[in-house]
């Protein structure tokens, strides 16, 4: 239930292909399509995994590579299975557990249960197999490249991540009035058990939060109206040189045309537990701030539903990190419309530090 997800269901008709296997028609959350026809100018990508070429081929459009979904299984070894009573093929497992939805010509995908229906994430379809950005795989599935531009080649490897593990917490609560699906991260594997308490007691006490806001909300329905909806579910987002960092959505419906998601990024230091604000990461650039401001201020009034108001950060903490980018978001109705959802934007890291900094020291 973040920023890309409705609360209607719709139907998912038709069938595509996957790997030589046909999709059957299935039900899903009625959400904006993704997959979208696959333009006429597609150049051929050669793929290789840890050094060795696959016999899977990529496909570059408009400067953007898509992986077929074969080379996940077949080279890769990801994890493939599909689910007959909810029509769903799940790539990978725990964390990043990446589940496509799709038909002829819509799918949704969602990583643990967040919902990435940014354009950006959107698959395609060539010849009836399906294809999923890299960007989707290198932003949120633990997967670095290098690409040559003359030979036209992806060479795809694990990156280097942290030692630890992040298993997902299900709230054991009955609420009574609404119905509920409530999960948070939790770490272990740290050396230093005083940093591991720390964080996991920040994102805990995160989640206590909002229950407690749940439950004081639901002192106030009455038996006449529908039952209350609550969700909660995140997605890691980066997981290395020392650091984490992750996102929280928490969404509710009380009612009305729609419910209300507020999204939260949390980034640790694994060092100390301590959670990190820009100005850790960026303190190499005294000017960091005006910068961002800047730039901020030309992205949100070239939105089309800014509503005005802004006139610089008013948070150190609204941000997350992805491999090299910093992303700063605001929510729904903070600077724009609702219908805009959760805003982000994205900034190169090598941008905001000085030249030869490293934000993580």
């Amino acid at each position: 239930m973040n920023q890309g997800m409705k609360w209607s269901a719709g139907l998912l008709a038709a069938a595509i292909l996957v790997g030589g296997a046909a999709v059957p028609a299935g039900t899903g959350y009625a959400a904006k399509a993704v997959v979208k026809k696959a333009e006429t100018a597609q150049v051929p990508v050669s793929l290789k995994w840890n050094g060795k070429v696959s016999k899977d081929k990529g496909m570059l459009i408009g400067g953007r590579v898509f992986v077929p979904v074969t080379f996940l299984r077949d080279t890769v070894g990801m994890k493939f299975t599909y689910d007959a009573k909810s029509h769903v093929y799940s790539i990978g497992e725990g964390y990043r557990k990446l589940n496509l939805t799709v038909s002829a010509g819509t799918a949704t995908a969602d990583i643990n249960g967040y919902y990435l229906l940014s354009d950006e994430y959107g698959s395609k379809m060539n010849k009836g197999h399906l294809y999923v950005p890299y960007k989707l795989l290198n932003d949120y599935m633990g997967l670095q490249s290098n690409w040559d531009t003359k030979t036209k080649q992806l060479s795809v490897g694990a990156r280097a991540e942290n030692a630890i593990q992040i298993k997902t917490v299900t709230v054991d609560k009955t609420f009574k009035g609404a119905t509920a699906k409530l999960q948070y991260p939790q770490i272990s594997g740290l050396a230093d058990e005083a940093a591991q308490k720390a964080i996991n007691d920040t994102l805990k006490a995160h989640m206590d939060k909002f229950v407690a806001a749940a439950e004081k909300e639901l002192k106030k329905r009455t038996a006449q109206e529908n039952k209350y909806e609550y969700d909660s579910n995140y997605i890691v987002t980066f997981n290395e040189k020392g650091v984490l960092s992750l996102v929280v959505a928490q969404g509710s419906y009380t009612g009305g045309a729609h419910g209300l998601t507020l999204t939260d990024g949390f980034t640790f230091s694994l060092k100390d537990g301590k959670q990190l604000g820009m100005s850790d990461l960026l303190k190499s650039n005294p000017n960091y701030k005006k910068q961002l401001n800047q730039e901020l201020g030309k992205k949100l009034k070239a939105n089309g539903g800014y509503l005005g108001g802004f006139k610089g950060l008013t948070s150190d903490k609204n941000f997350y990190l992805k491999p090299n980018t910093l992303t700063i978001y605001f929510q729904p109705y903070e600077y724009t419309a609702f219908a805009e959802g959760t805003v982000q934007y994205d900034f190169a890291l090598s941008n905001l530090v000085a030249k030869g900094a490293n934000p993580f020291k």
